[in-house]
């Protein structure tokens, strides 16, 4: 499995992508992005929000998102994808298709509005795309 290595990932490059997807999130369920559309959606109210730890669900956003950008590394080097177009085109499939798609298992089984999972879907989309198009760049 030598595809599967960290020894060739650029970190400077994953870091990067790292925080232009973060960005790119913090815009997307911010007050000016689909925050407000997402938490009608989901039916949560300022009050729910304030009660929430803030800390947990970030920390395992940074998590999830660092693991993400660091595999999309390690699958464009196995793969020999070296610039943006394919950065952008592997990220997108793997968003939409993996991250998407445990968005629609989960929310569906749950019953959740399907706008939650489309505007959920959307942003791992567009996030491992962007870090996809970064990684390509370096």
């Amino acid at each position: 499995m030598d595809w599967l290595s960290l020894a060739d990932v650029n970190w400077i490059a994953v870091l990067v992508a790292f925080l232009a997807a973060f960005a790119l999130g913090f815009w997307w369920y911010s007050p000016v992005g689909l925050f407000p559309l997402w938490q009608r959606l989901n039916g949560m109210t300022r009050e729910d929000m304030e009660g929430a730890s803030m800390g947990v669900a970030f920390g395992g956003t940074i998590v999830a998102n660092a693991l993400g950008v660091i595999l999309l590394a390690v699958l464009m080097n196995g793969l020999g994808i070296d610039d943006w177009a394919g950065g952008l085109v592997l990220g997108a499939l793997i968003g939409l298709v993996f991250r998407g798609g445990a968005h629609a298992l989960h929310n569906g089984f749950a019953l959740r509005h399907p706008g939650i999972t489309l505007i959920d879907a959307a942003h791992d989309t567009a996030g491992l795309a962007l870090a996809g198009v970064v990684i390509g760049l370096f």
